[in-house]
């Protein structure tokens, strides 16, 4: 006993013991992020204020689009004023029938900077995808703790004829694994990421201990068959709360798969909280040892809860279709401050529309607008499910006003977060920016770079890359990207638009602003991030260029790899490339 107690506490201990290393590792960043005043009332807290007098964009989504010389582009609401935006001479007038090639993409500048770089290899080797779900450095940290994990387990020891050690490690990572859980997560605050980043790691935790369950019940099961006592001992309490235990992790394995997380969402949710709870009860009846493990469990797990009640807001938010991009536009103007560009909310709509369960559910949406504006809180949803679905056929039975203009539909929603983000990265310290979203993550490139216009940075290049199925999706965010592009005279800002689905409809007329261009196919995102890069240097702009990609997880491996294969001189000799990472399906 007293080996396996040992071990148990020297493991924890080397575990927090390098939490601890990524922690001291984050504190250069988190100094540079909290030395800013602003950043202590960001990113923590939704609430409501009085913006101050500001000029950033807002687009009228009610937007038509027509020719220029019947009538102007549209309306934008800038800076809470309505202004008419008509067209510019330079704006070019296309035809997707004869849309722009190759040849409209940046040409990079030669340039041969001599300065070399160490940590730019060693960063893209850690960057490299060893499967669509996981990086080097995922791996290599899954790896390390396995390693540990499996040290303590054997070290020693038999499993067949010493099945205590394998409860006692499982024990010992009841704290971790329902700490990982948590959307308030401790361990991200320490190291700056958010909760979704450290999913992989509460799902490998969580898997372990399923196996160490069943290796400790095995070996038990063999060594009473052994002695013929089996029946004997299986008719004891602490056995039978032990199996109860055991039956909880197995359903949580189970449940966790990638199968039923897809299949039915509500039956992973509800046996991760009926089974969790009851795990706890049952360990302690088991193993009285467990008791103060499931404490620590319960005091994160409980701090979790309070503090997402602090974090949740009861309001009225407003439903507007976006046929085009299939997407429902929800506006909570009641909410306007306490988020950073990038973060996400948990939202809740309570209405019966949604179905018998829908209500019950959340679903967590990137905040597509900048903070501390009239128009206040705006998600982007995509509709991709039943759930969504229902949420766009309720934007789309709205109401219309006297004017017989749609105002959207009235609903009352439940907000909570903010959560995640770049974390302690302050993308404002950089001199360029490069955006890589797809379909929906438009939203997270929308209040970055609306964020990025109105601070007080010397930003020199924003470059949007927007990958969509149909060309027609411009269209409701044409009004906003002009506005961008436009009236940003110290900042160069460029909208790629890609499209991958044949055209089905012609866009004879349509006129695209001077810095929007619109493409067929997928990005050449090695070549774009280049001539992002050059650009910025040639801006004089040597603090760095950050690359935020939004969207599907295959989009995230193309794009970490063309940061991986960009030119180890250009990146040095532009301060470095910092790469963020939101995928979907996290």
């Amino acid at each position: 006993m007293g080996l396996d107690d040992d071990l148990v506490y020297h493991a924890d201990i080397l575990i927090f013991g390098i939490i601890l290393i990524f922690t001291f590792a984050s504190l250069p960043r988190a100094y540079a992020r909290f030395s800013r005043r602003s950043e202590w009332s960001q990113g923590h807290l939704l609430r409501s204020m009085v913006p101050f007098s500001s000029t950033k964009p807002r687009a009228n989504l009610n937007f038509t689009l027509s020719h220029p010389e019947k009538s102007p582009y549209g309306d934008f609401d800038h800076g809470g004023s309505s202004i008419t935006c008509a067209a510019l001479p330079y704006q070019h007038r296309i035809n997707l029938a004869h849309v722009a090639d190759e040849k409209a993409l940046p040409k990079v500048p030669n340039r041969d900077p001599t300065v070399s770089s160490i940590w730019h290899p060693i960063a893209s080797m850690l960057r490299s995808r060893v499967h669509d779900n996981y990086s080097v450095n995922q791996v290599l940290l899954m790896l390390a703790y396995i390693t540990i994990i499996f040290y303590v387990s054997f070290y020693k020891s038999d499993p067949f004829t010493d099945p205590h050690r394998a409860g006692f490690v499982i024990t010992s990572q009841i704290p971790f694994v329902y700490a990982l859980a948590t959307k308030n997560n401790i361990i991200g605050m320490m190291v700056g990421v958010g909760y979704e980043k450290l999913n992989f790691l509460h799902r490998l935790v969580g898997r372990l201990m399923v196996i160490g369950a069943n290796v400790h019940f095995i070996g038990f099961v063999y060594k009473w068959s052994l002695a013929g006592d089996i029946y004997q001992n299986l008719a004891k309490d602490f056995v039978r709360w032990g199996i109860v235990a055991l039956v909880c992790l197995d359903l949580l394995g189970f449940c966790s798969t990638e199968y039923v997380r897809s299949k039915s969402y509500n039956l992973f949710i509800a046996s991760h909280v009926v089974s969790l709870i009851i795990f706890l009860f049952a360990a302690c009846y088991h193993e009285p040892a467990c008791v103060p493990y499931v404490a620590a469990a319960c005091v994160f797990y409980i701090l979790d809860h309070i503090v997402r009640a602090v974090k949740t807001r009861v309001t009225t938010a407003k439903l507007r279709p976006l046929p085009e991009l299939g997407i429902t536009r929800v506006e909570v103007p009641s909410i306007n401050a306490g988020w950073r560009a990038g973060q996400h909310v948990r939202l809740r709509v309570l209405s019966s529309s949604m179905g018998w369960w829908g209500w019950t559910e959340v679903h967590p949406f990137t905040i597509a607008s900048v903070a501390e504006t009239p128009e206040g809180m705006v998600l982007m949803c995509k509709k991709t499910g039943r759930w969504t679905g229902s949420l766009f056929s309720m934007a789309q039975s709205a109401s219309y006003g006297e004017t017989g203009m749609e105002v959207g539909r009235d609903v009352r929603v439940m907000v909570e977060g903010p959560y995640g983000g770049v974390g302690h990265t302050v993308m404002s310290n950089y001199s360029g920016a490069m955006f890589v979203v797809g379909g929906s993550g438009i939203s997270f490139a929308l209040s970055a770079v609306s964020d990025l216009v109105q601070a007080a940075t010397d930003m020199k290049v924003i470059d949007i890359i927007w990958s969509v199925r149909d060309p027609s999706c411009l269209t409701p965010l044409l009004p906003l990207f002009t506005t961008l592009v436009q009236k940003n005279p110290s900042t160069r800002i460029n909208v790629h638009v890609f499209y991958t689905r044949a055209i089905s409809t012609t866009f004879d007329g349509m006129y695209l602003p001077h810095g929007v261009t619109i493409l067929p196919g997928r990005p050449k995102l090695e070549m774009l991030l280049d001539a992002a890069i050059t650009n910025t240097m040639a801006a004089g702009g040597s603090n760095g260029v950050f690359v935020g990609v939004c969207g599907p997880v295959s989009l995230a491996t193309t794009t970490a790899r063309a940061v991986n294969n960009s030119d180890v001189r250009l990146c040095t000799a532009v301060g470095g490339v910092k790469l963020h990472e939101e995928t979907f399906g996290w």
